[in-house]
């Protein structure tokens, strides 16, 4: 597989097909995602295969948050036009590539998925992201799905 673009980091927030009803095949519409957790393989080969595990983002009803979820409101920096609230009890491990992710609309990365980062620098962001992970535990919600339908073997996962 040849290489989409340069991975990811947990904490930034990409544009995604997010699947919608468990279906493994992506979503119609593109939407903010939030990378949760990033892993690289060597494949036999010598090229890279790279997964992502992102939680679900809408603009939807920002202001309800139910256990689990963030809100991140608009600003540069995130690459968020509208206040956006992220489920980290919504996630899905995908592949990262053309198919679940799209160029970010904001074109701050040029074609690149990525939209922005979280400003892990901001006490307040780390209480609630802490109190919403903190909130999901206790909800015992499911574990990501795993939307990755490539064969495991022969690859070494890179340190």
């Amino acid at each position: 597989m040849a290489n989409y673009y340069s991975p990811p980091k947990a904490g930034d927030i990409v544009q995604c097909r997010f699947p919608q009803d468990r279906i493994s095949q992506p979503g119609p519409k593109e939407r903010p995602a939030l990378v949760i957790e990033v892993e690289e393989y060597e494949l036999p080969e010598g090229s890279i295969e790279v997964f992502v595990t992102v939680a679900y983002g809408t603009s939807e009803d920002v202001d309800n948050c139910h256990p689990g979820e963030l809100k991140i409101e608009s600003n540069q920096d995130a690459g968020l036009s509208f206040d956006t609230k992220f489920d980290l009890g919504n996630r899905v491990k995908l592949p990262f590539d053309e198919e679940w992710f799209a160029p970010s609309p904001n074109r701050r990365f040029g074609d690149h998925p990525k939209r922005g980062i979280l400003n892990v620098a901001d006490e307040n962001l780390k209480r609630r992201l802490s109190s919403a992970i903190t909130e999901l535990k206790g909800a015992s919600r499911a574990k990501a799905v795993d939307m990755t339908t490539r064969s495991r073997s022969g690859r070494k996962r890179k340190p």
